[in-house]
């Protein structure tokens, strides 16, 4: 019951409205999970990634804290800002996220929410500066895997259809995963979709975690 959610986001430019939706989300969401089941203690963390031409601005972490005012603050504090052409850092997003943040507690959400592919041509066959892939040489297969060797349970929010090619050769990797309609809408129904997003991750976490236990291959067979 002791959980861990960690949103990672695209905070480019196009971004703003579901940054300022996860923000205005978490106390919601907190509210919600102690009245329908106040047994689960929640630590909720940020990773947020921009592109590579974006220098020390690519990558933002939050580690995981139980003072969701501190989540609320700092997210009041992240510009939508950045991205060159239309991939982004996708794969340093989510390494960052699991390497770089403390996962300690047994049931672990990650909960990424993005409306562009990552770099490479296998993802997309828009304009990209680097159709080889990722300049650091992470990979879907290396970046999903630590993720899977942490027993972290992978969510998506998708926002546009540019993803569809991204989500096919992840579910190739770790097989299926829940995928939640984050199209469109003014900005009180985004808030509600992510209410909805961010709760059913966590009830569909725990009840995995609950009924076969955390070892990662029993997870993700």
């Amino acid at each position: 019951m002791k959980v861990d959610l960690c949103f990672v986001l695209d905070c480019t430019g196009s971004m703003r409205p579901f940054i300022a939706a996860a923000r205005d989300c978490i106390l919601q969401v907190t509210n919600y999970i102690k009245h329908t089941n106040p047994s689960i203690e929640l630590r909720v963390g940020f990773c947020g990634y921009r592109d590579h031409i974006d220098g020390e601005g690519r990558l933002l972490t939050l580690d995981f804290t139980d003072q969701y005012e501190q989540f609320t603050t700092y997210l009041q504090s992240v510009p939508a800002s950045g991205g060159g052409d239309a991939p982004e850092d996708v794969l340093g997003g989510l390494n960052a996220a699991i390497t770089k943040m403390d996962w300690k507690n047994v049931t672990r959400v990650l909960l990424h929410i993005g409306d562009y592919p990552p770099h490479g041509k296998n993802f997309t066959d828009m304009a990209d500066t680097y159709p080889k892939g990722d300049p650091h040489g992470l990979t879907a297969e290396n970046v999903l895997e630590k993720l899977q060797s942490k027993n972290i349970l992978y969510f998506f929010g998708k926002i546009t259809d540019a993803t569809e090619k991204m989500l096919q050769i992840f579910r190739g990797i770790i097989g299926e995963f829940p995928v939640f309609d984050l199209i469109g809408g003014d900005p009180i129904k985004l808030i509600e979709k992510f209410i909805k997003a961010t709760s059913t991750s966590i009830t569909y976490a725990v009840s995995m975690t609950s009924t076969i236990g955390s070892d990662s291959k029993d997870i993700y067979s």
